[in-house]
């Protein structure tokens, strides 16, 4: 796809799919959130009957402070995405016509810093500052060992929360049972669950992903991974991490910087949906 196709389709329309690593999005150019955005996220997501995708981005495009708003093909109102994000920049920049956007984006997790290059290619490598990890949710009364056998366990908040969990092989457990059940202790919030192995330059990682279920990749899930990772190599400070939709790189400094790709996929006539 051309230069000139990416930015004209995202100029001639408002709703558009795109994904990073698989992890797919609906992305909804608003000037403010739709009432009902909930009930359409879970209209457009299903992939069945509709468009199919993970979670629907309603993105305003304030010159001074753009804003990303997730709902989850649930419904359900997510903090962050990191995989969201990138799309939403990548978008952005596209609209606007110019290759290249360094922005900060409000959430509803904070302020995010972004940085894209290449954004009229179909595919763009996109720069997203994660913020700071923080404990999550407590851990006390769950006993990991009825679903997996493990060596740690940690949780971790990055806006929304993660549960990373160490096991040594991530793909011998079917995450569309693990997740779920595992999940279900921390309800009705819920939380992000992954199952991580470490690797020379990184993790493995399987995904649960809190209001979709399992999914290709999780961006804020990969700054969790790489947190935890830092722990025991502290002198490590770029970690590759490894999803079933391919890889992405995390700095762990003060804040964690997810850096990995967005894919354009087409514009989208929402009419015929709604």
């Amino acid at each position: 796809m051309s230069e000139f196709h990416v930015a004209a389709r995202m100029q001639r329309h408002d709703l558009h799919k795109l994904h990073g690593l698989g992890n797919d999005f609906l992305l909804w150019f608003q000037p403010s959130v739709p009432e009902g955005a909930s009930e359409l996220a879970q209209r457009w997501c299903n992939r069945t009957t509709a468009i199919g995708a993970d979670g629907l981005i309603v993105a305003i495009d304030d010159r001074v402070a753009p804003q990303f708003v997730l709902f989850n093909s649930d419904g359900g109102r997510a903090e962050i995405s990191g995989n969201g994000l990138r799309c939403f920049v990548h978008a952005l920049a596209a609209r606007r016509g110019v290759d290249e956007l360094e922005t900060l984006v409000s959430t509803d997790a904070g302020d995010r810093s972004a940085h894209i290059r290449g954004a009229l290619s179909e595919t763009s490598l996109v720069s997203v500052g994660m913020g700071a990890p923080n404990p999550g949710p407590s851990l006390e009364g769950l006993d990991l060992t009825v679903h997996v056998d493990y060596r740690r366990a940690d949780t971790v908040d990055l806006g929304n929360p993660h549960l990373v969990i160490e096991v040594e092989d991530p793909s011998a457990y079917d995450m569309s049972v693990v997740g779920p059940a595992i999940e279900a202790h921390f309800m009705p919030i819920g939380i992000n669950v992954h199952l991580v192995a470490p690797t020379e330059s990184g993790v493995r990682m399987a995904i649960w992903e809190r209001g979709v279920g399992v999914t290709e990749a999780c961006g804020s899930g990969a700054c969790a991974a790489a947190a935890i990772a830092s722990l025991s190599r502290p002198d490590q400070g770029v970690f590759e991490i490894v999803m079933p939709g391919g890889a992405v790189s995390v700095e762990v400094a003060d804040e964690l910087t997810l850096i990995g790709p967005s894919s354009y996929v087409a514009a989208v006539e929402p009419m015929s949906w709604a």
